[in-house]
């Protein structure tokens, strides 16, 4: 049973050269603003809707990038020169005993046929026979001569049928692509998105007998699929009531007889009570769908997958640091999920190191990535390791977090000059 561990592009967006992003329990991705954070995070969704059910194209952009954008918009442009019009797109799976499975896809666009066709693809595995297959010229793209072994023996021509990215289910298609297609099904279902602005949910919520894999990817939803889950319930009720938050989640029947509720989150003494969490602060409220996405990316087990943009937004700092101990446990534990996140958060680096450091965390269950853009509007992700004492060993840009130390220091000059210490 293979799990997806890295994802590689070529010529995707402002990442015109190879692109790796290794999928560990928790993966973070830091860079300033424009760096291109939100296209590597992205990536993941646009996965998910390229293996859904009711995929439009191999590399499906359309829930992800908005209306009017098309694959036209993903190729990266170099100069003046015309776009390629493709993307390059390698998906690496391990199994129990660690062998890797390599899918490697070339997404293409025909002007022709006004179409993006997966234009090759090869099979690569020390377990598996390796498999090549590429699609012939404009008219005959939907013909793809494929070899199995590599010595030519077994070339033949094939027109398979793709659903996105997933070749449909036909007997007379090469093992190869059989084995393919059972990857990239375990996906379905799997890729939760949730984007930096997150909505809010009705003050009462009504149970409509669904029950929650995924959120919405604003998160809207999160209200019921906490009310519908016990197990879910706990888990966030845990964090609430963390001594860095000091509050308690509640549910009350709002109508008797009926299945509407209120979502409640009173502090843990005191007086005051029927809080509801809608007026208790943006930060408590925007940390909720991240918090029921993560319960749900855990009871998913190694196969799930959480691609959260800012889960920190809104949150005192105390709180970024309660967050990040509830992400370290969740990637500490057996089975654990990929909890992708991006983040401008010092105080969310800080509580990971401190995971690490106080043997929480072990290293090989975290990677950070730098994303920094050159002059020339080429985008690069660097790769951050980190020892058992939460030391980065090498690739961290020295000047990634001096911003705070720079405006610190002026202060200080400030306060110096003008005597404030005398």
């Amino acid at each position: 049973m293979f799990r997806l561990t890295e994802l590689s592009t070529v010529g995707y967006r402002a990442f015109p050269g190879r692109l790796d992003l290794e999928l560990r329990p928790l993966t973070l991705l830091y860079g300033r603003n424009n760096a291109g954070k939100s296209a590597v995070l992205r990536l993941l969704p646009i996965l998910a809707d390229s293996v859904a059910d009711a995929a439009t194209s191999p590399f499906d952009i359309g829930r992800v990038a908005g209306s009017g954008t098309s694959f036209l918009d993903v190729p990266a442009r170099a100069g003046e020169a015309a776009p390629l019009k493709q993307v390059t797109l390698t998906l690496v799976w391990t199994d129990a005993d660690e062998q890797r499975c390599h899918d490697a896809f070339i997404l293409k666009y025909i002007d022709e046929a006004n179409q993006t066709i997966v234009a090759s693809y090869r099979c690569s595995s020390p377990v598996a026979v390796t498999c090549d297959m590429a699609a012939q010229p404009w008219p005959d793209h939907e013909t793809y001569r494929v070899s199995v072994g590599g010595d030519g023996s077994g070339d033949q021509t094939i027109r398979p049928r793709f659903s996105g990215l997933v070749p449909a289910a036909d007997s007379a298609l090469p093992a190869a692509l059989g084995g393919l297609r059972e990857r990239l099904l375990r996906l379905r279902g799997q890729i939760q998105w949730l984007h930096s602005v997150r909505g809010r949910w009705p003050r009462l919520v009504t149970k409509t007998g669904r029950r929650f894999v995924l959120l919405d990817a604003d998160g809207a939803n999160a209200a019921e699929a906490v009310l519908t889950n016990p197990t879910v319930f706990d888990d966030v009720a845990a964090w609430y009531a963390r001594p860095e938050i000091g509050r308690r989640l509640e549910r009350i029947d709002a109508a008797v007889g009926q299945p509407i509720y209120r979502l409640l989150l009173n502090p843990s003494s005191g007086p005051l009570r029927d809080i509801d969490l809608l007026d208790t602060g943006e930060g408590m409220i925007q940390v909720l769908p991240v918090l029921v996405a993560a319960a749900l990316a855990r009871a998913r087990g190694d196969a799930g997958i959480l691609a959260v943009e800012e889960p920190e937004s809104h949150l005192h700092a105390n709180a970024q640091q309660a967050l990040a101990d509830h992400l370290c446990e969740i990637a500490a534990g057996a089975s654990a999920p990929t909890i992708v996140v991006e983040t401008h958060s010092r105080v969310l680096m800080l509580g990971v190191q401190l995971a690490l450091a106080e043997g929480r965390l072990p290293p090989e269950r975290v990677r950070a990535y730098w994303i920094d853009q050159e002059s020339t509007g080429e985008s690069i992700a660097t790769p951050v390791d980190f020892d058992r004492h939460g030391r980065p060993l090498g690739g961290w840009p020295q000047a990634a977090f001096d911003e705070d130390q720079a405006l610190a220091r002026r202060l200080l000059d400030q306060q110096l000059q003008g005597g404030a210490f005398g």
